[in-house]
């Protein structure tokens, strides 16, 4: 069964930039039809942050979130979920934001699995997709810039920064990192690239899917073609063509050389002379001598913005610095080498050893029949039922995180063993984060200048305080 298809622009505001440690403070969203007209009012939806939450100061001096202000008007993640299914999470909603595939997907990821919500469903189950409108936007200035103003920032290099793009573009951005003010800006964008760009535009939508995108990018009919991610270096307009050379390291991608670079310097190293490349380290990334390696995994599922060879005219080739000639030679170079097989060994599969902390265990295996119907039964519960709720769970995640949820949510539903199994959790995770955290809280209280600065600063001081068990002290 097919449903009337629409979008739903999203942005979250959160405590960090982790999503296995942060939480969800902000969740924003606007509803609108194909031709990005709004549907219905936009949901503003403040979410609290529970306490053995230690914020990363720099974060709340962005949004001026506070923990306090959190608790005073939000909801609990359990409530903000049950908002979230019923309103947005309809049938055909094709979810994007700017930037939500890397950032606020994952967040929203961990928040349902912590909430015992399957972290998956909402977009793929219903004819529901997600999409992406950064490397929409990256794509369109590379590719086809003409009718949009593109901003630069102040040492003059090419930038996409929301609040920057909406400025050169006379859109209204009243309040940059605030989820809902950036929400309608995105949607202004996206108005402005559907109206100047019409075609791409609907070509990338129509690829957002993974199968539209491995018909294009595959390894049984290799070809090559434009690729704009950020990875890439901006003053190359995030984009360059590419070339499938290999299987990746989990299912659902693919190994993908940068035809911009000759692979004969490759050619003769070792697996594990490219391993060190490809797991360099930031310190060693900063080094004059250190040269990227030219290649990278694309993951068929996340909305990667490609395109056929053929779109790449001579006025993008001078954008992007490339020409089809350059193209062309690499590719039988490439072809000619033996790079591909040893960055097959390079990007070979490897284990990921499973987390001793369930709240990030999301990945450590899929959760089967029997105990989604338990999960159901939990997100239905009033708190009298979730007292008297025993569990007879088949994966042993489910038991601990259980007693995260109620504490989190429901606390007046923890037993007296339980009660101390949280407040147990609860001292060694704050135990844990408070080091970087008075570290930090330190370097932004120096550099705190205006009164609201200074405010917040305050604010996190006295949360800290507030949260923190008997015998451990905030710093700051």
């Amino acid at each position: 069964m097919s449903h009337q298809p629409s979008f739903f622009f999203y942005d979250l505001e959160t405590s960090g930039i982790n999503p296995r440690k942060q939480r969800i403070m902000q969740f924003a969203g606007q509803r609108t039809d194909l031709n990005l007209e709004p549907i219905g009012e936009p949901l503003n939806i403040m979410v609290a942050l529970s306490d053995e939450i230690l914020p990363e100061p720099y974060a709340i001096m962005v949004t001026g979130i506070t923990p306090q202000k959190s608790r005073e008007e939000g909801y609990t993640e359990a409530e903000f979920l049950r908002i979230f299914n019923e309103q947005v999470f309809l049938p055909g909603t094709i979810t994007l934001g700017f930037n939500t595939v890397r950032f606020d997907d994952e967040f929203m990821r961990f928040t349902l699995w912590r909430n015992f919500y399957d972290a998956y469903e909402w977009q793929w189950k219903d004819d529901c997709s997600r999409w992406d409108l950064l490397d929409v936007v990256r794509m369109t200035r590379a590719l086809r810039p003409e009718g949009i103003e593109w901003p630069v920032d102040r040492d003059g290099a090419p930038t996409n920064r929301l609040e920057l793009l909406t400025k050169a573009n006379r859109l209204l951005h009243n309040q940059a990192h605030d989820a809902l003010s950036d929400v309608l800006a995105t949607i202004d964008v996206a108005k402005l690239i559907k109206q100047k760009q019409p075609k791409l535009f609907e070509y990338l939508l129509n690829m957002r899917g993974k199968k539209a995108v491995e018909q294009l990018v595959n390894l049984d009919d290799p070809q090559p073609f434009l690729y704009t991610s950020g990875r890439y270096p901006k003053e190359q307009g995030h984009t360059t063509a590419a070339y499938p050379i290999a299987k990746g390291s989990r299912p659902g991608s693919v190994v993908v050389w940068d035809l911009r670079y000759d692979p004969g310097e490759w050619a003769n190293k070792t697996p594990e002379d490219l391993k060190k490349v490809r797991f360099a380290t930031a310190e060693m990334r900063k080094s004059e001598d250190f040269k990227r390696l030219p290649a990278k995994e694309l993951i068929y599922n996340r909305c990667p913005a490609v395109a056929p060879l053929g779109v790449l005219d001579e006025a993008a080739q001078q954008r992007i610095h490339l020409s089809v000639e350059t193209i062309q030679t690499n590719l039988q170079k490439l072809q000619a080498s033996g790079v591909a097989a040893t960055l097959e060994q390079v990007f070979a599969p490897y284990e990921i050893k499973p987390s001793d902390d369930v709240d990030v265990a999301l990945y450590d295996g899929f959760i089967g029949d029997h105990d989604k119907t338990q999960m159901s039964i939990i997100r239905a519960a009033t708190s009298d039922d979730l007292k008297a709720f025993k569990p007879d769970f088949n994966d042993k995640r489910l038991d601990e995180l259980l007693m995260r949820y109620k504490g989190r949510n429901l606390p007046q539903t923890l037993s007296e063993e339980e009660r101390a199994e949280w407040e147990t959790y609860r001292g060694k995770r704050i135990a844990a984060d408070l080091p970087t955290f008075g570290k930090q809280l330190s370097q932004v209280a120096a550099q705190a200048k205006s009164d609201e600065q200074q405010f917040l600063v305050q604010e996190l001081q006295l949360w800290a305080e507030s949260i923190v068990p008997l015998g451990e002290e905030a710093s700051g």
